[in-house]
């Protein structure tokens, strides 16, 4: 398949330096590794080819299959079957066919399955030192790989905590406020409002902003907006192409506050009984799923702007760098509740100081 070889050289040399100085991509593991890659002097991966052998996994999730997060989840998929030369093969169960997206993690967990989608807000009552990435707000920089793998080890032990493998984290656009009553332009405008949201600190956010946080299952949003039950949401682009909100809700207010954070996970018993060669293809698999899921959300959103601007229902306005940073810094007044409520152990704290550099906030 071209497009993993288009990939492989930005990920080479770092993989490369890892075989070379020690095992850090393996810091965020749930057991330790039996043994370090044997290498082949003759392969451009840090893996012996030789040394891989035939596995048949699961990976499940609650996607439609035009879902531009099932494309993504497929393409991992791919890489994993290319970079294994055929030895180690994922069937995918997807659209809610084995699991919905609220049931994954237990799946996971369980053992049921080997690999999930999982929406960090749908899971922070458990893995509770994810909770400071489940606020609306949680990076509003212009780097997301940075981000993405700046963050990835620190994330990777909070997982581990639980016996499960993260391999990458999964970029969904930058957030959309989107509202059938008025342009939203600074948070104040929200005050009084019913929003659409999934998740404690979500709903937590939008109060501190000023409005209500009420429930609604996907599938059901746009027709709350058609029968005015509810007054906005702030989500992705891809919700907001992907289940038609805009032709719902005339208003639609771009940020660069991220999407809610969501991640590839990995069964940690399936990840401990692959040999070093076989979790170091894994991992390498998973960087790419990082940077391919990066550049199709990146093209279907582009897809979705051009659809929005050529029908003309829609008011758009594009929030300004100063306002961004209003939204952001009131929603990490919430970190101070977190901190104080005595849920999150050393690991979340120390998470809260990371996000607050990210986006520039002491």
């Amino acid at each position: 398949m071209k497009k993993v070889f288009s990939i492989v050289l930005a990920l080479a040399m770092v993989f490369a330096l890892v075989a070379c100085g020690g095992n850090d991509s393996n810091d965020n593991t749930v057991a330790d590794t039996p043994n370090a890659p044997t290498g082949n002097s003759g392969n451009e991966y840090p893996w012996n080819p030789d040394n891989i052998g035939n596995h048949s996994m699961v990976l499940a999730h609650g996607m439609q299959a035009d879902n531009v997060v099932s494309m993504c989840y497929h393409e991992f998929c791919e890489f994993v079957r290319e970079l294994s030369g055929g030895k180690i093969n994922i069937e995918e169960k997807i659209g809610g066919t084995l699991f919905s997206d609220l049931e994954t993690f237990d799946g996971l967990v369980d053992g049921r399955v080997d690999f999930i989608h999982s929406m960090g807000s749908y899971v922070s009552d458990t893995v509770k030192d994810l909770a400071p990435l489940t606020i609306a707000g949680y990076y509003g920089g212009d780097n997301w790989l940075d981000f993405a793998f700046g963050t990835k080890d620190l994330v990777g032990q909070i997982y581990g905590d639980y016996g499960i493998k993260y391999l990458g984290a999964l970029y969904q656009g930058t957030s959309v406020i989107a509202c059938r009553v008025k342009q939203i332009e600074r948070p104040s405008d929200i005050t009084g409002m019913l929003f659409r949201t999934s998740g404690y600190w979500i709903g937590k956010t939008m109060e501190a902003w000023g409005g209500a946080a009420t429930n609604i299952a996907l599938p059901q949003l746009a027709d709350a907006f058609s029968k005015s039950t509810v007054d906005g949401v702030v989500t992705g682009w891809t919700i907001i192409g992907g289940w038609s909100i805009y032709e719902v809700a005339q208003y639609l207010t771009t940020t660069n506050i991220c999407e809610g954070f969501a991640a590839l996970l990995m069964n940690g018993d399936t990840w401990a009984r692959l040999n070093a060669d076989e979790q170091a293809l894994i991992e390498y698999a998973g960087d790419m799923f990082v940077r391919r899921n990066h550049e199709l959300t990146i093209e279907r959103i582009g897809q979705y702007i051009e659809q929005v601007n050529s029908e003309g229902r829609n008011t758009l306005f594009d929030l300004s760098a100063a306002d961004n940073q209003t939204f952001i810094e009131i929603a990490y007044s919430l970190y101070p509740e977190m901190e104080a409520d005595g849920t999150l152990g050393p690991k979340g704290l120390e998470l809260i100081q990371m996000l607050r550099q990210y986006n520039g906030i002491s």
